[in-house]
């Protein structure tokens, strides 16, 4: 019975990949061209001109670095625009201050906490920006050549928004580096399944806190959709549906701040599994517009992640029933989870234990996002707030 559990996941698994492939090359060889751009040798032009927003609320800490990241570019963006979200720190001040060191430095200061989807509507419809806007998260910090490498794409006229790598920065606390040690995994095999989405032009989501648009595309949808928790991956779909591409560009790489607390991270794992789930209430049939992402990626990830997580939680109960069903499960899975470390990150696998730790928590996470969110559906709920509270997501 053991094997029998353990050979019917693997075929699931090995299903979903051969669906995923046998749609994923009808789509880039047989279906429309722009499926086939990826093809077509990237190049960059110097002219492109970015202009970056960052939305700030409380930020004094990390603020300052993010603007210095922003400026700090082998391709110089056109401005940087800080809107502040009436602060109750210093983040303003700070901001001010840094204007006597950046000449294309905007500083804007809300009367009253809007968030963050509204403040960059706010800035779209205000001021006079470049060809490409960038929206960058307080917290999160770029590599040198972040801008010269993430506007590559944007060659192709359907390309309206372009997301990099977007790792998380381990915390100095005890509980910090032990969330990092295990979820860095997670993070760099999301983007290697993110590459394999961008050929097919089927990402199931950007990096909220650092991707590139197209500013017609932004004015056209009106900015970033405030319905969901998640308004990174609302805008990803919105764009599949009306015929753009996507593109992941793996040579782009932003660092955030991760969380230091285990509170903070399942706030922040809920949210961005919640957001998935409210997608799917809020797009419904319209996701049929955009049929690689989802027929080869949403279907897939959503079937696979209810039978995994289902296991790798149940699995322990059968303990009791039959101990060779949890050890051939959980023995299998260590098997595979190691080998994908490897390819992954050689070092990784001395961080096997926290990897695990941080698998179950997901796996609760997602059950508990779904059970959250056909709740709240059945009792009428059509729309979701869009803010995140950082409460007890770093250590004070």
């Amino acid at each position: 019975m053991a094997i029998g559990l353990f050979l019917s996941s693997i075929a699931i698994d090995v299903v979903s990949l051969i669906f995923i492939g046998m749609l994923g090359i009808y789509f880039i060889i047989v279906g429309k061209p722009e499926y086939r751009n990826w093809l077509i040798p990237k190049k960059n032009d110097k002219s492109y001109r970015v202009s970056i927003i960052i939305p700030a609320y409380n930020e004094e800490k990390n603020i300052e670095l993010a603007i210095k990241s922003a400026f700090n570019q082998t391709l110089k963006p056109r401005q940087v625009i800080v809107i502040d979200d009436n602060s109750t720190d210093k983040t303003y001040e700070i901001c001010k201050n840094s204007k006597n060191i950046y000449k294309n430095l905007k500083v804007i200061r809300q009367k009253e906490n809007k968030g963050k989807a509204h403040n960059v509507s706010y800035v779209l419809n205000k001021y006079k920006l470049g060809e490409f806007t960038m929206v960058l998260d307080a917290d999160t910090y770029l590599s040198h050549n972040f801008l010269e490498e993430i506007t590559k794409p944007f060659f192709n006229k359907r390309v309206a928004i372009v997301t990099g790598k977007s790792f998380p920065i381990k915390q100095k606390n005890f509980f910090g580096r032990v969330i990092y040690n295990g979820s860095i995994f997670q993070y760099k095999f999301f983007a290697f399944r993110k590459m394999a989405q961008s050929y097919r032009n089927a990402v199931s989501v950007i990096s909220g806190d650092s991707s590139v648009y197209r500013t017609s595309f932004l004015r056209e949808v009106g900015g970033l959709p405030q319905g969901t928790q998640t308004e990174d991956m609302d805008i990803t779909w919105i764009a599949l549906e009306k015929g753009y591409r996507v593109v992941f560009q793996r040579k782009a790489l932003a660092r955030s701040k991760d969380a230091a607390t285990f509170k903070g991270h399942w706030k922040q794992i809920t949210r961005w599994y919640a957001g998935g789930f409210q997608g799917l209430v809020r797009h419904g049939r319209s996701l049929l517009k955009a049929k690689p992402l989802l027929f080869t990626t949403l279907l897939p990830v959503y079937f696979d992640s209810f039978i995994y997580s289902a296991m790798f939680i149940i699995a322990p109960l059968f303990f009791f029933i039959s101990p060779k069903i949890t050890i051939g499960f959980y023995v299998a899975d260590l098997i595979i989870t190691s080998i994908v470390v490897l390819i992954i990150d050689l070092r990784g696998i001395i961080h096997l234990p926290e990897i695990y730790l941080i698998k179950f928590i997901w796996a609760f996470a997602w059950f508990y996002s779904f059970g959250r969110t056909i709740f709240q559906f059945l009792s009428g709920k059509r729309s979701w707030s869009g803010r995140w509270n950082r409460d007890h997501f770093y250590v004070k």
